[in-house]
């Protein structure tokens, strides 16, 4: 037998990658139906004050009403309420400032995910809730006049580990193997799943198995706590 060169223990890493992979859970009821904003609007109800980072709830405005302040590096008149940089330290006046923090379709645009994490996650008060989403199987994104960027996509695996500082971590895969193939193309959400809701979606990926659906899907809502006892 070659004798190695041993420089890190990488039986104990991948056991505790792959912990940091199982401890997530993984709930499917979103997989083609997409009411996730609707479940962010019923888990936050009760949250005094929200950051929706990029405004990814404009849509529904009127039910999180004045609880929420909205956060993005562009300025357009109106909006932001606060302009600033996901990744760059918040100040201090902003830690533990808030009950829910929400990005949907942000992380992908940002150059450092991790930095926007521990950013969020200051941002929450002990035991406030986290809401993402991000891509996996999406094209490039975006506008030409790059006012934000297309940086990366992120698995099933790389939001588990993303989160893994947070409790009670959710993954809900959106569109199965197959639907999210579908999904590459620009016609199929403005015109199949417009017209016909998730069904084509479901009709497609009917035969494959739930564990394909999760880790091939178009990308992943999440949802996380942060620990109570955490500053």
């Amino acid at each position: 037998m070659i004798e190695k060169r041993r420089i890190h223990d990488v039986e104990g890493l991948n056991a505790r990658l792959q912990e940091i992979t199982r401890r997530a859970n993984v709930d499917l009821r979103f997989l083609h139906d997409d009411r996730t904003r609707e479940h962010i609007v019923s888990e936050t109800r009760d949250a005094a004050r929200i950051l929706d980072v990029g405004a990814g709830m404009r849509d529904f405005g009127p039910q999180l009403g004045d609880r929420a302040e909205s956060l993005d590096i562009n300025d357009f008149d109106d909006y932001p309420d606060i302009l600033g940089d996901v990744c760059s330290p918040f100040p201090a006046d902003m830690h533990g400032k808030y009950d829910a923090v929400i990005a949907l379709a942000i992380l992908e645009h940002v150059y450092d995910p991790p930095a926007a994490v521990r950013n969020f996650r200051d941002a929450l008060r002990p035991g406030g809730r986290l809401f993402v989403y991000v891509p996996w199987m999406w094209r490039y994104h975006a506008p030409k006049e790059l006012m934000f960027q297309d940086y990366q996509r992120l698995s099933r695996d790389g939001m588990a580990y993303l989160l893994r500082d947070f409790e009670d971590v959710t993954l809900y895969p959106i569109r199965g193997r197959n639907s999210a193939i579908a999904n590459m193309f620009k016609f199929w959400k403005r015109k199949v799943e417009r017209r016909w809701g998730g069904r084509m979606n479901r009709w497609l990926d009917r035969n494959i198995s739930d564990w394909r659906n999760t880790v091939q899907a178009s990308g992943f809502f999440a949802e996380a706590r942060k620990p109570s006892g955490s500053n």
